[in-house]
């Protein structure tokens, strides 16, 4: 049956003028209760709408693609909540059968090799994430020094194992169908080869995470877990011991070697706009303006500094700055400018007490400002409380303990102090040298942590 209906479908394409062939997509669902079936195509992590499809009789679908169709992972919806995904590629009749109570683990084909294949990775992934659920339930009834929890990490990372194994098999068997190169693309890697590249310093972690991702293919640019190996990969440069400007380094270091590589232009341009999304309204403005202003090969930049650009963005509060001096009130009670302080790094903080990171990084700030105080380390905390607050901001500062110079000045569009500093959010710190240069902006108090031990020990 199935033949005969891929050799109709070639006859009546050899009738017509085109040179690609279309797509049949037939599907079958058993106890359906949906009249229409909708389907879409991924576009990175989102779907767009491409047809939907009325019963042509109880619980059957028919959709059509012409010779313009895109390949790649498509995804079918046949009621509210109820939708799989599908391989489109070049097969000419794409049949589906499946119940609606379970249409995940019910899917069958007879005619499309590439969904065969690339189900039964799903299936797999399926059972093999139920198992993890359920051993990652269990680990955290035992404590850290109990042997059961140590055998139950153990057995988390055989299955992790396991289903990298098995996908890679999966894949071997078949190295020429678009399914083979999705199921890679979910993949990341496991090896001591991986491993070594995190110790050299991330140095060849691009060539590693990449490896056998064909990134001259267009199609997988249609499947969501592009984005997702994008952004583990990204994350593997993420390093707690890391001060922000290590941290900056790390992050362009890694798109750096990412976009060294071999692909093609538009799945270029695709992951700088994925990066440039996720980093816009992040701790890391720096690597922002990286991904916006440098050159990817033959991809030219979003846009170019000018000078234009620099007299817009007003007061530059980048590291090697000279941060804006102001006056605050001593713990004596007497007046002085920031510059007149003895200290030889001054941290200034700007917090609230209705912001909850900044109240739970506070009493951490404040232990190493007890730390390193006596080798010459002030804290300037200032508060954007308002005179609403003033009794709550007294009442932080008594509790936590905060005994170092504390101010309140309430935020206010036009204040002198926020706009020098660029203040949008709290909590945002500056390390400040003697003369005040801007030494670092740590995004959290792990990056101070990381920038005071460099300085003091």
């Amino acid at each position: 049956m199935c033949t005969k209906r891929i050799v109709f479908l070639l006859l009546l394409l050899s009738s017509s003028n085109l040179f690609a062939q279309p797509i049949e997509i037939s599907i079958k669902v058993l106890q359906a209760f949906s009249d229409q079936a909708k389907l879409y195509r991924y576009t990175g992590t989102s779907t767009q709408l491409i047809d939907s499809a009325w019963q042509e009789v109880p619980g059957t679908y028919r959709f059509f693609l012409d010779s313009t169709y895109v390949k790649g992972l498509y995804k079918i919806n046949v009621g509210k909540s109820i939708s799989f995904d599908i391989v489109v590629n070049n097969e000419p009749l794409i049949d589906v059968s499946t119940v609606v109570y379970a249409p995940d683990d019910s899917l069958k084909s007879e005619c499309s090799f590439e969904n065969k294949v690339y189900w039964q990775f799903e299936k797999h992934k399926k059972r093999h994430k139920q198992h993890l659920w359920l051993l990652n339930s269990l680990i955290g009834f035992y404590s850290d020094s109990a042997s059961l929890k140590t055998t139950i990490q153990r057995e988390i990372e055989l299955q992790e194992l396991s289903q990298h194994n098995f996908a890679e098999e999966l894949v071997d068997q078949h190295p020429t169908l678009l399914a083979s190169k999705l199921i890679r693309l979910e993949q990341n890697p496991i090896s001591a080869k991986l491993l070594q590249s995190k110790e050299m310093h991330r140095q060849n972690l691009a060539i590693t995470w990449w490896e056998n991702i064909d990134l001259t293919d267009v199609a997988i640019l249609n499947a969501p877990a592009l984005s997702s190996r994008l952004w583990s990969y990204i994350e593997a440069f993420f390093n707690e011991d890391f001060d922000k400007e290590e941290q900056d380094s790390a992050f362009i270091n890694g798109i750096e070697q990412l976009m060294a590589l071999d692909m093609g232009q538009d799945l270029k341009k695709e992951l700088r706009n994925n990066l440039i999304k996720g980093f816009l309204n992040s701790s890391y403005p720096s690597v922002t303006e990286y991904l916006e202003t440098q050159s990817f090969g033959t991809l030219l930049p979003i846009r170019q500094k000018s000078a234009a650009d620099l007299i817009s963005q007003g007061p530059s509060t980048k590291v090697g700055d000279k941060a804006y001096n102001f006056e605050v009130t001593l713990k004596d009670g007497s007046r002085a400018y920031i510059s007149d302080i003895n200290a030889k790094y001054i941290l200034v903080i700007f917090w609230s007490s209705w912001c909850p990171n900044c109240i739970e990084a506070l009493p951490r700030i404040s232990e190493y400002y007890n730390q390193y105080h006596s080798k010459g380390l002030e804290v300037i905390a200032v508060s954007l409380d308002d005179d609403h607050d003033a009794d709550l901001w007294n009442s932080y500062i008594d509790n936590l303990g905060l005994n170092w110079i504390n101010i309140r000045e309430p935020y206010a569009i036009g204040n002198e102090i926020f706009y020098m500093y660029k203040v949008e959010e709290t909590p945002m710190m500056f390390l400040l040298s003697k003369d005040l240069t801007i030494v670092s902006r740590p995004a959290t108090r792990r990056q101070l942590r990381a920038r005071l031990r460099k300085i003091f020990n």
